[in-house]
Parts: C-alpha cells; sequence; structure tokens
C-alpha cells in the first residue's frame, strides 16, 4: 500500500478557508477531521524515526547466477586439469514445477601450450645411415685393414676378425648422433588460451535458503582430446621443438655432428692403417727370415748329407775291421768289430758283423749295429750294437754280458774314426759300475774296402748251431 504524502499546515489553512461560508457544524467537523489527520501523520513520522536503521528483509531471488552454475560444474573438471573456467553464459526458465531449467555455455580455456610426440621422421633416415657407416668404417676388424694393406690372408688370425670397439671419446660422439637421430620429436596440436566451448544444463531449485542443482549435463568429451597431448612445462629438458624450418635446422645439426665425428676418427682410423701396415711388414721380414733360415737349414742339411756319405764310405763299409780293447776296473781284453755289410739311409745306417776276442778268433758272437747322424753337427755320430748268439770264453768278465739276452754296445764315432762307449745290458741301467769300457779303432783297409749299399734290408744274424767246447760257450 502507498503511503499517503504528510499533510501540511497550509494545506489544512486552505481547506479551511475554502469551508468559511459553509455552516459553523461542517466547519467544526471539517476542523476535527483535519485535526485528526495532522496527528495521525506526526504519528506515523514519530514511528519512522523510531524504525531508522533496520534493514527490510530481502526478496528470494527467482534465478540462479553465473556463479551458482560455475561452482557446480568446476567439480567436472578435475580430470583437465590443462584448461580453467573461464565465464559462463546462462538462460533461465521456469518450469511448472517450480524449479528452474538452466541452460549454459562454459567458456574454457587452455593453460599452456600442448604438444604431440611422434616417432622420429624418417627424413632423417639419411643421417642415420651415415653415421653407422661412419662407425663402421672406424670399427672394422683388424683383418680389414690388414687386407687393405696387402697382407697374405694365412697372416690372419681369429682374434684379427673380430670387430674393434670404438675409443671412449668416439663413442661418446657416435652415441649422441644416434641418440638426435632416432629422437622423438614434438608438434604443438593445441596453443595456450585457446577457447573451447561446452554447452551444459542442469535443473535448479531453491532450498534453505541456496541454489540445488541436479540433473547436470555437462559433455566434456571435447576435451579428452587433449589427454593424451603433453604440457610444454613437462617436455623434456631437450626436447625437438617443430618450428618453422625445423627439419632443415635438425638436419644442419645432425650434419655438423657427423662432421665433427669424421674428423675426429679420421687420426684414429689412419693410426690403425698404419699400425696394420708395420705389423704387415713385420711379418713379411720374418717371413722372408723363416725362409732364408729353411733355406740355409735345407743347404745345411744337404752338406751333412754328403759328410754322412763321406762318413760312411770312410768308416762304414764292408768288411770294415776295428780293434781295440774292453776295460772294468782291473779286467780288460780284447775286441775285434767286424762288419760283414752295411746299408746305408738318409739319416742312418744298419750293419751285421761279428764281435770277437782279437786273441781267439773262435770265440765270435754275431751283432747288428746302427749308426745314426747326431741332431747337432758338433756332436758325435751315435752307434748301437746289440750282441746276439755266438761263442764266447765263459771265464772271461766280459761272459756277463753274454750271458744276458739284452747285451749292447754304446759307442760314439770321432773324427779319426775311433769307436768309444761302453759294454753293457739293458738291465743294467740302474748298476753303472757293471759296465765295461770299450775302446776301438778302424783297422786301415789294404782294399780300400767297399761301399755300403744303399737301401738295402740288413740281414738279420742267424743263430750259431755248433756246439759249445771246453774253453767256450755258446751266446743264449
Amino acid at each position: 500500500m502507498e503511503e499517503m504524502p504528510p499533510v501540511s499546515d497550509t494545506c489544512v489553512n486552505r481547506s479551511l478557508s475554502k469551508l468559511k461560508h459553509l455552516p459553523l457544524v461542517v466547519a467544526a467537523v471539517f476542523s476535527f477531521v483535519a485535526a485528526g489527520c495532522k496527528d495521525e501523520q506526526r504519528q506515523q513520522v514519530a514511528d519512522e524515526g523510531q524504525n531508522v536503521g533496520i534493514p527490510l528483509q530481502a526478496a528470494e531471488p527467482v534465478e540462479p547466477e553465473m556463479q551458482d552454475v560455475r561452482l557446480n560444474l568446476l567439480p567436472l573438471l578435475t580430470d583437465f586439469p590443462m584448461v580453467k573456467l573461464g565465464d559462463v553464459q546462462i538462460s533461465c526458465t521456469r518450469r511448472e514445477d517450480g524449479g528452474v531449467l538452466v541452460t549454459a555455455r562454459a567458456m574454457l580455456s587452455v593453460e599452456e601450450n600442448l604438444y604431440d610426440m611422434e616417432d622420429a621422421p624418417v627424413v632423417f633416415n639419411a643421417e642415420r645411415k651415415e653415421i653407422n657407416e661412419a662407425m663402421n668404417r672406424a670399427m672394422l676388424p683388424e683383418s680389414s685393414y690388414l687386407l687393405q694393406v696387402g697382407a697374405d690372408a694365412s697372416w690372419i688370425t681369429e682374434e684379427d676378425r673380430v670387430a674393434k670397439p670404438l675409443p671412449e671419446h668416439l663413442q661418446k660422439m657416435a652415441d649422441e648422433i644416434k641418440q638426435m637421430a632416432l629422437r622423438p620429436i614434438y608438434r604443438l596440436r593445441t596453443p595456450a588460451q585457446m577457447v573451447v566451448e561446452i554447452p551444459a544444463s542442469l535443473v535448479a531449485t531453491r532450498a534453505e535458503g541456496r541454489w540445488v542443482m541436479k540433473d547436470i549435463s555437462f559433455d566434456t568429451q571435447p576435451l579428452r582430446s587433449l589427454l593424451p597431448l603433453i604440457p610444454e612445462r613437462a617436455l623434456p629438458k631437450d626436447a625437438a621443438v617443430v618450428t618453422d624450418g625445423f627439419e632443415a635446422k635438425y638436419r644442419a645439426l645432425l650434419r655438423e655432428k657427423i662432421d665433427a665425428f669424421n674428423t675426429a676418427a679420421k687420426p684414429y682410423i689412419e693410426s690403425r692403417e698404419s699400425a696394420a701396415r708395420t705389423r704387415m711388414l713385420e711379418a713379411q721380414a720374418r717371413c722372408d727370415e723363416t725362409e732364408k733360415k729353411e733355406q740355409q737349414e735345407a743347404a745345411a742339411l744337404e752338406v751333412s748329407r754328403k759328410e754322412w756319405e763321406s762318413l760312411c764310405a770312410k768308416f762304414f763299409y764292408d768288411s770294415a775291421t776295428y780293434r781295440g780293447e774292453w776295460k772294468r776296473e782291473k779286467n780288460f781284453g780284447k775286441f775285434t768289430l767286424r762288419i760283414s755289410r752295411a746299408e746305408k739311409f738318409d739319416r742312418s745306417l744298419q750293419f751285421v758283423g761279428t764281435l770277437s776276442d782279437t786273441d781267439l778268433p773262435q770265440a765270435e758272437l754275431r751283432v747288428v749295429g746302427r749308426c745314426e747322424v747326431a741332431e747337432k753337427r758338433e756332436e758325435p755320430v751315435s752307434c748301437v750294437v746289440r750282441v746276439y748268439n755266438g761263442r764266447y770264453d765263459p771265464d772271461v768278465a766280459t761272459a756277463e754280458v753274454f750271458d744276458k739276452k739284452d747285451g749292447l754296445l754304446q759307442l760314439s764315432l770321432g773324427d779319426d774314426g775311433s769307436l768309444a762307449g761302453i759294454l753293457t745290458c739293458e738291465s743294467w741301467a740302474e748298476q753303472p759300475q757293471k759296465n765295461f769300457q770299450v775302446q776301438l779303432n778302424l783297422v786301415p783297409s789294404k782294399a780300400g774296402g767297399r761301399r755300403p749299399s744303399r737301401h738295402r734290408a740288413a740281414a738279420t744274424p742267424p743263430r750259431s748251431s755248433q756246439p759249445s767246447t771246453s774253453s767256450q760257450q755258446p751266446a743264449r
């Protein structure tokens, strides 16, 4: 109800002036009414004066505001930290059930640049191939360098065929280039401050002095495409970010590092080639030395062979006779060694003959001997003579040997043709005191002797079938 304006004294006086011609009764009544009106107005003014400072109760809002809607949309964006909720444009419609249908358009802005990671592009394949080839050249096995400088394949060992690891400084450079060539790239997909507009709807109802939202529809599907992207702050420190001219700049950087690797590897490769050449020359020198040594040995062998032939012709020939003595402690006697037939081989000579007492020729035993060229020219020719069956005097000390089945002469040929050594038994190896010392000298041949036959089988001495006599005993 509208308040009536206050009645002033002027208003009352004007009214009374208009009523001066009325009867006194009417005038009195009007005066009374006017006085009462004036008193009521004064009372209202007094009441309003007493209520100054007490606010009137605000009316309930009939529609939610933008901030009410934002507060209900914010929890729905917790999975999308890359965006920030800005203004929300709302439109409200009163429903029959008393609720308010709110349709909205939420404005979301991307907080920072978002990137997509891609594998290293194939455009860098040429650089990857080039660094691999550069590494291969520096890691070639020793065999490759040896063949390059002309080494013989027979000098190469299995170890030479194993690839050589790079020195530490070259390996470090190669690893850096390979990592660059294989490094993933990052391409800007969503720039910062880009705005994404998403529609929303909800139903608002008033309860206990606040708005309660329900049936919220807020489609965040457009934001899900941002989830795989990488925020700029999360990029690796040395991330390769695609910008204008990126490919050309990156390839130029790879080219620069490959050139630096080749420059650093050049002296290393040259040193390996030089080492291979030195090794090849040293091996060639050793080979030449070995060949020369073999030639010298072959020549020496030929000289030795000729000397041996001369020796055989001079000392070991058919009908050659050696005479001398044997001795053991105070016992001594005479020996005669006759070579019946000799047969010469390349490095040895075999013969058959007899061993007899010089003063008692009928005391004779069959022997088979073999002479062998010494390994070294300064060493004497050795001669082993095995004693077989025959006749011998049992009262002579040498009968101890002839009674055994393992008797033999171990002799060495002197430069003058003498034979010196021992008469022993193989079973006396631990009893050297039983050995007989023997010294035999070649008896000059009146007829000049007969050369030993070449590669003719030596005859095996026949066993004696003659009976023993009182002064002689058959050997074995």
